[in-house]
């Protein structure tokens, strides 16, 4: 059975320290500490968790902090 970080655009991840980021409407939001699915949408990563409404973030600002050691993703190309 395949996992989801082995789907095309679909992934498990973690972030680490809060993550703020400007969502679709431009509003300043802050993306929490947790584990997550995470897929690709467009120029976006969507995370979904759990007791957590799910939000989007720009795979651009995601992939700064995957760099910088906020946000762990498996198995991701960047």
């Amino acid at each position: 059975m395949a996992s989801a970080a082995n789907k095309a655009g679909k992934y498990r991840g973690r972030i680490l320290r809060p993550i703020p980021y400007e969502d679709g409407s431009g509003v300043r939001q802050v993306a929490p500490v947790g584990s997550y699915d995470i897929a690709e949408v467009g120029e976006h990563l969507q995370f979904f968790a759990e007791g957590f409404d799910p939000f989007q973030m720009p795979r651009k600002h995601a992939l700064q902090h995957h760099k910088v050691g906020n946000l762990e993703i498996e198995d991701w190309q960047s």
